[in-house]
C-alpha cells in the first residue's frame, strides 16, 4: 500500500471513542482557576457546627444542680422565717413606674420597691401580712433602682434571670458620700468630669471595683437589695451553689479565717437548701440593712401570673430567714458589683451608670431614682 501525508480520518458511521480530561490548575500552570471548583460549601464543616451548638445548648440546660453538703434549714423560726410580708413594686400593671429590662420573658422591673423595716415587726414575724399601701404602719421603707442586667451563662449566652439592685431612698445621700469619698478624698461635694471619668474606669476595673466597692460595703450606714426573678425554671439549690462559689471566690485572707466565717457560711447555705424550685417569673429578694444584715425573701405560689410580664400581681412574699454576719451579704453583694469574673457585666455597668449620675449632683440633694 502506498504511504501517504494526508490525516487518518474515521469511517462514516463510527463513533469517535473520546475521554475528557478536566483541566487541572497547578502552581506552575498558567491556565486560570476554576471559580465553580474552589468556592464549593463544606456541608461537613457546617454540620458538625450545628450538632456541636446543639449539643452544648442541651447539655447546660438539662445540667442539674452541683449539690453542696450544706444542710436544710431546720432551725426555722417565727423572729427569722415563714413571716409572710406584702412587698409593694411587685405589680407591673399600667400605673407601676417601670424600666425595660432588655429581655421579652421579664421585659420590666418596677423603679421602686417597698420593704419591711429593718427590725420591724413584720421582719420578726408578729404580723402575717403588710396592709396594701405605701408605708403603712410605718412599717415598710422604699427603695430605688440603681442598675439591672441580666445574668447569662456559658459562650451561647443563655439568658438565666434579670437581677436588680435598689438602695433605700433615705440612704442614697450617704451611698453619694461614700463614693465621692473614694474617688476624690473627703470634703468633696461632687465630682468634675475628669473625676467622673476616672471613678467609672475604677469601677469597671476588677482590682479597682473590688477596692472601692468593698470599703464602701464595710462602712455601713447603706441599705440596699438585690431583686432576682429568674427568666426559666430554676431551684433554690441551684441559686445558693452560685452563691456559694462567689463567696469561696472573693473570701480569701486572714479577715475570712476562722469558726465563726465558716458558721454564718453554712447558716447561709441553710436558709436556702432544701426549698425546692423557684419558677420562671417568681421574685428572689435579698436585703441587706444598715448593720449589714442578710434577710431573704421569695413570692408565694399562687398562682395566676400575668401573662404579658410573667409576674405574679400583688404577690406575697414568705421570709426564708436572716444571716447577721454582714461579711455574707458583702461577698454576694461584691459579685454583682466587683472583681473580674461578676454574675452579669450588663448589671455593674447599669449600676455604674447610676452611681455616675448621682455623684455628678451636689451631695445631699439626691431624692428621686438614678435610673
Amino acid at each position: 500500500m502506498p504511504c501517504s501525508n494526508a490525516p487518518f480520518r474515521y469511517p462514516l458511521g463510527l463513533p469517535r471513542l473520546t475521554r475528557h480530561v478536566p483541566s487541572r490548575s497547578h502552581a506552575y500552570s498558567t491556565q486560570p482557576r476554576n471559580p465553580q471548583v474552589h468556592k464549593r460549601p463544606n456541608y461537613t464543616l457546617a454540620i458538625f457546627c450545628g450538632l456541636t451548638a446543639s449539643t452544648a445548648t442541651w447539655a447546660v440546660t438539662r445540667r442539674k444542680p452541683e449539690r453542696l453538703d450544706a444542710p436544710p434549714n431546720t432551725g426555722r423560726n417565727a423572729l427569722t422565717s415563714g413571716a409572710r410580708v406584702e412587698i409593694i413594686g411587685q405589680d407591673h400593671g399600667p400605673n407601676t413606674d417601670q424600666v425595660s429590662t432588655g429581655t421579652s420573658t421579664v421585659p420590666y422591673f418596677p423603679r421602686s420597691i417597698w420593704l419591711p423595716r429593718s427590725g420591724g415587726a413584720s421582719e420578726e414575724g408578729k404580723s402575717p401580712a403588710l396592709p396594701a399601701g405605701i408605708g403603712a404602719a410605718q412599717e415598710e421603707e422604699e427603695y430605688q433602682l440603681l442598675g439591672l442586667g441580666i445574668r447569662k451563662v456559658s459562650f451561647l449566652r443563655i439568658q438565666v434571670y434579670v437581677v436588680g439592685i435598689y438602695i433605700a431612698k433615705g440612704d442614697m445621700g450617704r451611698l453619694q458620700e461614700e463614693l465621692v469619698k473614694a474617688s476624690v478624698g473627703s470634703g468633696a461635694s461632687t465630682l468634675v468630669q475628669g473625676e467622673k471619668e476616672d471613678l467609672k474606669k475604677t469601677l469597671l476595673d476588677g482590682e479597682g471595683s473590688t477596692n472601692v466597692w468593698s470599703e464602701v460595703l464595710k462602712e455601713g450606714g447603706v441599705r440596699s437589695a438585690v431583686r432576682i426573678v429568674p427568666t426559666r425554671d430554676t431551684n433554690f439549690s441551684h441559686m445558693r451553689d452560685g452563691w456559694i462559689r462567689g463567696i469561696d471566690l472573693r473570701g480569701k485572707g486572714k479577715e475570712f479565717e476562722g469558726e465563726d466565717f465558716q458558721k454564718a457560711v453554712d447558716q447561709f447555705k441553710g436558709m436556702l437548701g432544701g426549698r425546692g424550685s423557684v419558677g420562671k417569673g417568681k421574685v428572689l429578694l435579698l436585703g441587706r440593712g444598715a448593720n449589714g444584715a442578710l434577710r431573704a425573701w421569695v413570692e408565694e405560689d399562687t398562682g395566676g401570673a400575668d401573662s404579658k410580664t410573667l409576674t405574679r400581681k400583688g404577690g406575697r412574699m414568705t421570709l426564708l430567714g436572716a444571716v447577721r454576719d454582714e461579711r455574707i451579704s458583702r461577698l454576694v453583694w461584691m459579685g454583682y458589683l466587683a472583681g473580674q469574673n461578676i454574675a452579669s457585666e450588663d448589671a455593674r455597668r447599669s449600676v455604674v451608670d447610676g452611681v455616675i449620675e448621682m455623684v455628678e449632683r451636689p451631695v445631699g440633694t439626691i431624692e428621686t431614682q438614678v435610673v
